[in-house]
C-alpha cells in the first residue's frame, strides 16, 4: 500500500471496500487531510474499487481503472484544485451533467470536489441541495485540507472520514520557497488571491508560520528578488517603493503569529493591511 498511508489509513480503505462490496457505501463523503496528494490518492482508490468489474485488491490494471487514472472515465466529474476558490458555476456544470443518465455500464456516477473548503456561497448552497436529495447511484467525494471552512451543513449531510494528517507533504524549505514566489507574483497578476493562498497555513500545523512573514520581511529588506525568481520590474518597483512599510507589516503579521490569538484572523487582517498598500 502507499507509504503515505498510515496503518489506519489503511485500515479505513479496507472498510470502506468492504462496505462497497455489500453495497453498503455511504453515497456521501467528507474526507479530511492536510495532505492533498495523499486525498487524491485515498479516494481514487476508492473510487476505482467501486467502479472496477474485477474488484481487485489493488493495482488493477483493467480498462475501468486505466480511465479512471487518466481521468477519462465519462461518469466520474471532477471539480476544484485545492488552492482557488470554487463557484456556483462549476457546481451547477457537475448538477447539470448528472441530471443525464449514465453513459458507462455501471450506472454508478461520481463526483469529487477537490477542496470544499473553498466551495463560495453560493456554490456550497447549490451543493447543499444536491446533497440533501442523493441518488442511490450518485456518489460524492468532497476533499478537503481544513475541514474547520466546510459549512457545518455540508459536514452533516456527509459520512466524515478524517486520514491521518502528515508533517511532510512537501519538504519545508520547499514549501517555503514556492509560498514566497507565489505570494509575491500574486500582486503582479490577481492580489486577490493571496487570500486564497494564505489559507493553506492554517492547514499545516508544523509549519512556523511566523517564519514565513520574517523571511517576507528580509526579502523585502534585502531586495531578494532573483532568490525568488521574481523577475517583473512593474511589481518590484511597487515593492521597492512601499518597502519600509511592507517590512513594517510583515513583521508585525510574524509576531502577532506568535501570540495566543486567533491565527486565520491574524492572517487576514495583515493580508488586508497588505494588499491596501501594494
Amino acid at each position: 500500500m502507499n507509504n503515505l498511508f498510515s496503518q489506519n489509513d489503511v485500515e479505513k480503505i479496507a472498510l470502506f471496500k468492504n462496505l462497497i462490496l455489500k453495497n453498503n457505501l455511504s453515497n456521501q463523503l467528507l474526507i479530511s487531510c492536510n495532505n492533498k496528494i495523499k486525498l487524491e490518492t485515498f479516494a481514487t482508490e476508492i473510487i476505482k474499487f467501486l467502479l472496477c468489474q474485477e474488484k481487485k485488491d489493488s493495482d488493477c490494471q483493467c480498462e475501468t481503472c486505466q480511465r479512471i487514472n487518466n481521468k477519462t472515465y465519462y461518469d466520474l466529474k471532477i471539480g476544484g484544485d485545492f488552492e482557488t476558490t470554487i463557484k456556483k458555476e462549476t457546481i451547477q456544470e457537475i448538477i447539470q451533467t448528472f441530471s443525464y443518465s449514465a453513459l458507462e455500464q455501471t450506472g454508478i456516477k461520481v463526483y469529487v470536489i477537490n477542496g470544499a473548503d473553498l466551495l463560495t456561497l453560493e456554490a456550497a448552497n447549490s451543493l447543499l441541495k444536491f446533497l440533501e436529495e442523493p441518488n442511490k447511484n450518485t456518489y460524492a467525494f468532497l476533499l478537503t485540507r481544513n475541514k474547520t471552512k466546510v459549512i457545518d451543513t455540508i459536514k452533516s449531510r456527509c459520512l466524515n472520514v478524517i486520514l491521518e494528517n502528515t508533517t511532510n507533504e512537501l519538504n519545508i524549505d520547499e514549501f517555503k520557497t514556492k509560498f514566497i514566489q507565489t505570494f509575491f507574483r500574486n500582486f503582479a497578476s490577481t492580489p486577490e488571491n493571496n487570500f486564497i493562498h494564505i489559507r493553506k497555513l492554517n492547514g499545516y500545523d508544523h509549519l512556523e508560520s511566523h517564519q514565513l512573514f520574517l523571511e517576507i520581511a528580509n526579502v523585502l529588506k534585502r531586495k531578494e528578488w532573483s532568490k525568488y525568481e521574481i523577475t517583473n520590474q512593474t511589481l518590484i518597483k511597487k515593492l521597492n517603493d512601499k518597502n519600509t512599510k511592507l517590512i513594517e507589516i510583515s513583521y508585525t503579521i510574524a509576531n502577532l503569529l506568535l501570540e495566543n490569538l486567533n491565527k486565520e484572523l491574524v492572517l487576514e487582517k495583515g493580508m488586508i493591511d497588505l494588499y491596501n498598500e501594494v
